[in-house]
């Protein structure tokens, strides 16, 4: 075929090597959104100033506010693409793939909140995490490698699951679930196509049409794993040819059966997990990409396009079926490569509006027509709280071991598991940072490392300081009415009075509502 006709064809159907442009499909999804907003006549919230963008963008990407050269640097910027290179950078750093680990980690091991033993396999988990994101490895790659993690067979030594705290570790997701067929059946099937199958262990889905059977189905995939000993950290075996699995409460077994009910085709020496791994993330399942682009975009815009994210079925429609299929589809197409939803996602307009309704149908939630209100995780509060102030732990820790800081155990346990619904503020936390050991510290000049650094370089320059100490937490400038309330409240004391009132600035910062969430 000549170069010429070749280069015909490729006019004519595209060219399949190349991928979906990031600004394109970010167009495409706000397009989807305006569409609905004419029907139903809701006037979107106006775009983000650049200092809300900022401090959103870093929480979302990096787990924690922008630092005080970062936030000079972003508003003093003029490039009209600066947010778009801001979201490249942020996403291209080591930061980015740390966060994306806590995040997914939480995820694929949520029962290390409840079972101390496990966050033993915390740092394992998160390095290995950690190094496929920073590797920039394909979405369906990460989680087949998830699933057919090596296991030795029962001939052989059975395998440590906890060898080394520092070595990354994906069995970790297998052994958290004590090797139970069932439970890493059912935490698959949730995490990577959005199907809460558990519904149908012991009956029939109330909700769905998945069967008994259908469950029992996807665990006998993982029927030939069991545990040698008792405990979490106990060997683990896998007998390749145990490919049936008992129906619960009756004499019959089942073998593995994929969800559309075809049948896998598993050679006599294969582990029945690589032939599950391989269906679920073809690039043809109906569920995989759906799943993933649904919780990534939850992530971002605080509400899945189906929500719970964890609940595609077709009694909970999409709120957009087209916005949907429209990121599934350029998620495939670009191999997987999650860096796309994150870079089109961040570039759209919805989710760069203001979280300041304007509209009353802004207010709902589906129509993404501002920005909500969101809590930040344990490890986002704590860490945007330790930059804000200067803490820096005093514990000594070895690289991979759990953080034994006591500050932040105790920081990151109580802002834990409100990463979630609608802003709540408990008493515990309240009182945390009104009296606790991070923000009485912080608020000294004797102690609080940001306020010694404040202080020393404007010693005589209030408004100076008011600013310094505004971009520090909240990411912004102050007003002009707060500065102005805040330099009467210095009053013209002595240089001690204005340190401490500097402190109360501080505090008084910390404890607000602006600081705590992520809007």
């Amino acid at each position: 075929m000549s170069a010429s006709i070749v280069l015909v064809c490729l006019l004519l159907i595209g060219d399949p090597s190349s991928k979906p442009d990031p600004q394109e499909l970010a167009h495409r999804i706000d397009q989807r959104l305006h569409e609905r907003f004419d029907r139903e006549h809701v006037t979107p919230a106006e775009r983000a100033a650049d200092d809300e963008f900022l401090r959103r963008l870093s929480l979302d990407l990096i787990g924690r506010i922008p630092t005080l050269p970062a936030v000079r640097g972003f508003l003093a910027d003029s490039r009209a693409d600066k947010s778009e290179l801001m979201i490249d950078q942020l996403l291209s750093s080591k930061e980015h793939a740390r966060h994306f680990a806590r995040v997914w980690r939480a995820l694929l091991m949520p029962e290390s909140e409840v079972e101390p033993q496990l966050r033993y396999f915390e740092p394992g988990l998160e390095a290995w995490l950690q190094a496929r994101r920073g590797a920039n490895v394909g979405f369906d790659r990460m989680v087949r490698e998830l699933l057919t993690v090596p296991i030795v067979g029962p001939d052989e030594q059975p395998q440590v699951v906890l060898r080394d705290l520092r070595r990354a570790n994906p069995l970790a997701f297998i052994a958290a679930k004590n090797a139970d067929p069932a439970k890493i059946a059912s935490a698959a099937t949730r995490l990577f196509l959005g199907v809460r199958l558990e519904c149908a262990q012991c009956h029939n889905h109330p909700f769905d049409d998945w069967t008994e059977e259908q469950f029992w189905n996807q665990a006998a995939f993982f029927a030939g794993i069991e545990r040698r000993g008792k405990g979490p950290f106990a060997p683990l075996v896998e007998v390749t040819s145990r490919r049936t699995i008992p129906l619960m409460d009756t004499d019959r077994s089942v073998s593995p059966a994929f969800l559309d009910r075809s049948q896998p085709q598993i050679a006599d020496t294969q582990s029945a997990r690589a032939e599950l791994a391989r269906w679920i993330t073809a690039k043809d399942n109906p569920y995989f990409a759906r799943a993933i682009v649904n919780r990534v975009w939850a992530q971002l815009l605080g509400t899945g396009i189906v929500e719970p994210v964890d609940d595609i079925r077709a009694s909970n429609p999409p709120s957009h079926p087209e916005l949907l299929k429209e990121l599934a589809d350029s998620f495939a197409a670009a191999d997987f490569d999650v860096t796309l939803v994150y870079r089109a996602a961040c570039r759209t307009e919805a989710y760069q509006r203001s979280s300041r309704q304007t509209h009353p149908g802004q207010s709902r939630a589906e129509l993404f027509a501002k920005m909500p209100v969101r809590p930040l995780s344990g490890e986002q509060f704590f860490d945007s709280l330790a930059l804000a102030v200067g803490y820096e732990s005093t514990v000594d820790r070895s690289p991979g071991e759990p953080d034994r800081d006591p500050v932040r155990q105790a920081v990151v346990g109580l802002f834990s598991g409100t990463s979630g619904g609608d802003p709540q503020t408990s008493v515990a936390q309240a009182l945390a940072l009104m009296n606790g050991s991070v923000t009485d510290t912080a608020t000294t000049s004797q102690s609080g490392a940001r306020l010694q650094q404040v202080l020393k370089e404007f010693p005589e320059l209030p408004e100076r300081q008011i600013e310094a100490l505004y971009l520090s937490t909240l990411s912004r400038l102050p007003t002009d009415d707060e500065k102005q309330t805040v330099i009467e409240f210095y009053g013209q004391g002595d240089s001690a009075g204005r340190e401490r009132k500097a402190g109360d600035v501080l505090w008084i910062l910390l404890n607000s509502a602006e600081f705590c969430w992520n809007h």
